[in-house]
């Protein structure tokens, strides 16, 4: 098959072909297409998605340094697989990341954010409603993204990137436990980015992260054990 772009709006507009290939892996494996522990081999790969090894190659090093893929020596890559300890520190990390990011976009924000916030709200909303989960998933990530964007801090944007693949990940995972709260959320964020109350937007960030946290943490827990 040839390669194409991961479902959502993730930044997939003017991909190279290695950020295609990493894309269509990226979703796969975050769709459980690709199982916890299976080998990615280069070879097979190049050749289902009809580009050369080398392309596949570059697209496994850089999911490996997003924690989706993992490099044994003398075995090769494998997908990652996603364990509680995993969950619950990437949890700890993005509510530290991204509240300080809200803080900072309700001071910095433009009109043009909050355009692109209430845009993507109401796609995801639509998805929603529409029972569209995957894309749910995708732009609601994107929301994330557009807030640490906002911020104005290049270098929360370059770190919150690198955890955006495994964040996708758990939400997939907890997407069902509160999707009507979770647009309530970020209706509540939004207002508060608005209102440039830095204060506030810290603090919803921080409770809308937390609020699956224990159940999805759970769920990561008997998923490991069925392995």
């Amino acid at each position: 098959m040839a390669v194409t772009s991961s479902e959502g709006t993730l930044g997939s507009r003017y991909r190279s072909l290695r950020e295609l290939v990493c894309d269509n892996l990226r979703d796969r494996i975050i769709e459980h297409q690709l199982a916890p522990g299976e080998r990615l081999v280069e070879r097979d790969l190049a050749d289902a998605l009809d580009v050369s090894r080398i392309v596949v190659r570059e697209a496994i090093h850089q999911l490996s340094t997003e924690g989706l893929v993992t490099i044994l020596p003398r075995r090769g890559a494998q997908v990652a697989a996603l364990d509680p300890v995993d969950a619950e520190n990437l949890f700890e990390v993005r509510i530290g990341l991204e509240s300080m990011a809200a803080a900072a976009a309700a001071e910095r924000r433009t009109d043009s954010d909050l355009a692109r916030f209430d845009d993507l709200m109401e796609q995801a909303r639509a998805a929603t409603r529409d029972g569209e989960a995957k894309r749910a998933a995708y732009l609601n990530m994107e929301f994330h993204q557009a807030v640490v964007d906002a911020s104005g801090n290049p270098l929360l944007g370059t770190i919150f990137r690198s955890l955006s693949g495994r964040a996708l990940q758990l939400f997939r995972i907890g997407q069902d436990l509160d999707a009507h709260g979770l647009h309530d959320d970020h209706v509540d964020l939004v207002d508060a980015l608005r209102e440039r109350d830095a204060d506030r937007a810290r603090s919803l960030m921080a409770d809308h992260i937390a609020a699956t946290r224990e159940s999805t943490v759970e769920r990561v827990r008997a998923l490991a054990e069925r392995r």
